[in-house]
Parts: structure tokens; sequence; C-alpha cells
């Protein structure tokens, strides 16, 4: 059986959108049709129930299955499709490029020679005062996108922080958080910011929220906290203007010497 629930966009707070961000629902024994886009990376993470891929190749069609908050990668010229299995509906996140069309079909019909390939998303994890993050794209070259996991343990907070280049968008998985986010940044790093000020609102599961290049945000988890966040892929640009291990700007070493793939 085909799914007849379209995907729905997760970027529409921002003005000008440089990812694709999408979920897909798909009720017992719905199937997504068949999928091909010639120019862009995909990468696809399992939020809830189980998910079988169909991936075809000159050589045969491959199957695997994914369960929650774990994925695929599918690559420029890749044929396939995914479907629900077991008896929990599934949802899936999908992230990636714009460059050039997505092709769809109904039909077994791959649209160009069957040479790229779907394989799994990375799981390189990286500790964090607050939780950990796990980088899913850390295994693809060039992309013009970032995919992580972000978990945070209840009662703690991220950096309030802000980028000069870098747009992101959260997708809230489990838990609920307040997220501290709308107001522009000083120009001036060394500027005060009064946390009272900024606007709040709080996230629960299927939920969430964008923030543009030089916008102030900040995280607070009301309880064990997870999200799938997608961003332009200058995952280095951060400065933090308050932060509770009083940390610096940018990359920080000791977060990736026990890093795990």
């Amino acid at each position: 059986m085909t799914y007849s629930v379209r995907p729905k966009s997760l970027t529409d707070d921002l003005r000008e959108v440089p990812y694709l961000f999408v979920e897909h629902e798909l009720p017992a024994d719905q199937t997504s049709p068949y999928r091909y886009h010639p120019r862009d990376h995909r990468s696809f993470i399992v939020i809830g129930g189980r998910v079988r891929l169909e991936s075809r190749h000159a050589d045969g069609t491959g199957y695997r299955e994914y369960g929650r908050l774990r994925g695929w990668h599918a690559e420029p010229g890749a044929t396939y499709r995914f479907a629900q299995v077991g008896v929990e509906p599934a949802v899936v996140v999908e992230a990636g490029s714009t460059l050039g069309p997505t092709h769809e079909s109904w039909d077994v019909a791959p649209f160009g020679p069957d040479t790229a390939c779907c394989r799994d998303v990375d799981s390189y994890q990286v500790d964090k005062p607050w939780g950990h993050e796990v980088w899913y794209t850390n295994n693809l070259d060039g992309v013009p996108y970032a995919l992580k996991q972000i978990h945070m343990t209840a009662g703690h907070q991220s950096s309030l922080q802000s980028h000069d280049r870098k747009v992101e968008t959260n997708y809230v998985v489990d838990g609920e958080a307040t997220v501290l986010n709308g107001l522009p940044a000083p120009q001036d790093h060394s500027a005060v910011i009064d946390i009272a000020t900024l606007p709040r609102a709080v996230y629960k599961r299927r939920s969430g929220w964008s923030s543009a290049a030089t916008v102030l945000h900040r995280v607070i988890a009301h309880s064990d906290y997870t999200s799938v966040e997608v961003s332009t892929p200058e995952l280095d640009d951060v400065i933090r203007w308050a932060d509770d291990t009083n940390r610096g700007n940018g990359r920080i070493e000791v977060e990736h010497a026990g890093a795990r793939a």
C-alpha cells in the first residue's frame, strides 16, 4: 500500500531555507514512492516505529531495517523507497541538499544508472557537559548540510550562543525543553546579554524551531531531551555568550577526545 500523508515541512519559520528538512509519517503497511535525486544527498532518521529500506542497484535489490534514531544516507543517483514495518506507525525525518529535482514514481522504475548507494548514517558521538551529540553526517564529505542527534539530560542547558554563518533547525524527538530564541546577537562579542529579555517557548515531541545566523538561542531541558538538528555545515561556528562550564567559542577539542564512531 502506498502512503497518503505527504511530507511535512519543518522549516516554515525560516525566511531563506538553505536545506531540506521534512517529516514523513507512514501508518501501518504504508510505503513511500521510489525516489531518485541525481544531484542531492539526503539523510533519513527514524523517529518512531521501524522502517524497511529498499534500495535498487544494477546488481539487484538490497533491504535493510532501521529502528529509532538510526537511519541511512541516500547518495546522488540512488534509487530507493522505504516502508513501515511492525505494529507501530513509522515517523521518519529527511534532511538534505536541494540542488536539483527529486523524481518519484510508484512503479518499479529506476530513473538513471543505478550506481549510487544508500548507506548507514554515522554514529560519531561527541560528549558535552550537558549530554552528548551524534554527528550522523560525519561520514559524508563536502555536503552542504550537517545532521545531528542532540541529547540533553534533565536540568541542564546549552550555552547561550549564536553563529556568524550557520543556520539550524531542531525537531524534538523526546522530552520537553524551553528554548530561548529570536533576538539578534550584538556585534560586540564582549557584550553582556540580559537573558531575561530573550523570547522563549516550550517545545515537545514532534515540534521544533529554527535559528537563523546571528540569532541568540539556548535550550533548557525540563526532562531528558532528544532532538534531531539539521544545519548548514559550519559546525565550528559557535559564539558562546554564556556557558555553565565557561567554554570558549568554536570547537572544543576535549569533547572529541573520546568520540565514538
